[in-house]
């Protein structure tokens, strides 16, 4: 079925009851029925404010209910909602905003310095901009006017910008249509039932199957917004972490105190802290409604799984291998009869190897490395680059593919081996770092004569940014930041800085990164 988002969410809430809760933070309870009001008048103010079909509408928030509502009214009126990274500074947010040319923009008011240069018709496509909190219009716009649906024609081609870091330099907005986003969707190995159709989807939510997730991850991240998304479209609730900052306690407190049934987190970095909090505090937390805790993003270890087992062993753990172009590549099962070593996945129903050298499609039975790819669904494509879009939505043999970059080996017996991306990108803590850009930003220090920068392996981050100068007369690390922090969020600055008398290049004059790697080893671990 060729499914949309605003339309699911209209009958949803046709039939779930209204007093069920969509969205819980701390003591701040949005039911269904006001779920469904508020976003209506939501949808129903943009269009008035002269926002049509297709228009962008851009999200700086961070964990709020407000991020989920303006998502939702967004897929209702037939706009294309896109995430801005909340760590972002005003140049990189401004890109962004030209880059998809948006229409909208809604923001929390503590970013509220961070976009003023940016509003009031300093970008001249950006004509509807709302404050969220503060003194902010938000509040008043969703409590008044019409709350009823908007009884409007939706297509299946109406969907959202989804934008990463890449390997690009630059963020790239992945456009996903809702057909395509629902049916993938539908592909997890752990979805509760699969609709052929509306009537079958109404069922569903009448059985009263959905549950309670909590998406520990940040909204602004694809899976963080995809997993809310989909409990809710079910009738379900999401459960939002009433604090900015991570704390395993609190997310146990959280999940007993709601009933939670499915968190989402990205790898060890939230998966190491929460088996801590667990071994620390034995019996501390009722956690018997906990059913699942999916992973995506960045490395879940074997060991760390086993930790949380321990604690919770009636505990079903997804390790999700995905990307913004696609997802469901595979996926990693762990539960008491069951166990998977790290970086090992069962492929997903439409996941293929293609041979770098040969662009062959490799047998599903036949093992081999090779890219990574996918038969659809997945995104379209990439918004204003289509020479970007024909190197990674390929057509081979008749059959289209998506093929973001990741290479894998096939074993016997069929599961997959994640080898890593063929491009010099650092994913920390889920962020995506592109190495030049990072590069680039510290030459322009003054003192820093040369630069390079690297991930380096991080227990908890999975990939720490790493820089070598050329230290000349340098500033100390502070002032490094502080200069840097002019062009760069904070995430993609070095955590470590290693000065060196000359910059390790190979004859052509590229840089040497794997003897940089090696030098930067020897010198953090002589420090």
């Amino acid at each position: 079925m060729d499914w949309n988002f605003g339309d699911i969410m209209d009958v949803t809430a046709a039939h779930v009851p209204g007093e069920r809760p969509a969205i819980i933070r701390g003591d701040h309870v949005t039911c269904w029925s006001d779920f469904d009001a508020r976003t209506n008048r939501l949808a129903r103010a943009m269009m008035t404010a002269g926002l049509a079909p297709g228009d962008r509408v851009a999200i700086l928030a961070r964990n709020i209910p407000e991020f989920i509502e303006v998502a939702a009214a967004a897929f209702k009126a037939r706009l294309t909602h896109v995430n801005l990274n909340y760590r972002y500074t005003t140049a990189e947010i401004e890109y962004v905003l030209r880059d998809c040319q948006a229409a909208g923009l809604f923001y929390q008011d503590e970013f509220a310095p961070i976009v003023a240069p940016l509003i009031g018709g300093a970008i001249d496509h950006l004509i509807h901009a709302v404050q969220i909190g503060g003194t902010g219009a938000y509040d008043a716009v969703v409590a008044q006017g019409d709350p009823t649906p908007l009884g409007i024609e939706r297509s299946p081609d109406d969907g959202y910008l989804l934008y990463t870091g890449g390997t690009t330099g630059r963020p790239k907005g992945v456009m996903w249509r809702s057909a395509d986003a629902r049916r993938s969707q539908l592909e997890s190995p752990v979805a509760v039932a699969t609709p052929e159709s509306m009537d079958d989807h109404i069922a569903q939510v009448r059985r009263g199957t959905a549950g309670r997730v909590m998406p520990a991850c940040p909204l602004m991240h694809g899976a963080g917004l995809n997993s809310s998304l989909a409990e809710l479209l079910i009738g379900g609730t999401t459960v939002l972490l009433p604090s900015d900052r991570f704390d395993a306690a609190s997310l146990w407190d959280e999940a007993e105190r709601h009933r939670v049934t499915r968190i989402l987190i990205v790898g060890d970095a939230f998966a190491r802290p929460m088996a801590d909090a667990l071994l620390a505090h034995p019996g501390r937390w009722d956690l018997s409604a906990l059913r699942l805790i999916s992973s995506a993003g960045l490395m879940w270890s074997e060991q760390v799984k086993a930790a949380l087992l321990a604690a919770l062993p009636d505990l079903t753990l997804l390790d999700i291998l995905g990307a913004s172009e696609a997802s469901g590549f595979g996926y990693a099962i762990t539960n008491r009869d069951r166990t998977t070593p790290t970086g090992l996945f069962e492929p997903g129903p439409q996941t293929v190897i293609i041979d770098q050298h040969s662009d062959r499609v490799l047998a599903d039975d036949e093992p081999g490395q090779g890219w990574l790819a996918r038969r659809p669904p997945f995104g379209v494509g990439y918004h204003g680059d289509p020479e970007k879009t024909a190197s990674v939505y390929r057509t081979i043999g008749g059959q289209r593919y998506a093929i973001p970059g990741d290479m894998a080996e096939r074993l016997p017996g069929g599961r997959l081996r994640l080898l890593g991306r063929g491009s010099l990108c650092i994913n920390t803590g889920g962020e995506k770092v592109y190495v030049e850009e990072v590069e680039e930003a510290l030459k322009r220090v003054p003192g820093i004569a040369d630069a390079m920068v690297f991930g380096l392996p991080d227990p908890r981050w999975g990939s720490a940014v790493t820089a070598l100068i050329e230290a000349g007369d340098a500033p100390d690390d502070k002032a490094i930041r502080a200069h840097l922090s002019q062009d760069l969020a904070v995430y993609k600055q070095p955590r470590t800085i290693v000065r060196i008398a000359a910059m390790p290049r190979h004859a052509s004059g590229k840089s040497d990164y794997r003897q940089g790697m090696e030098l930067a080893r020897a010198r953090i671990g002589a420090a």
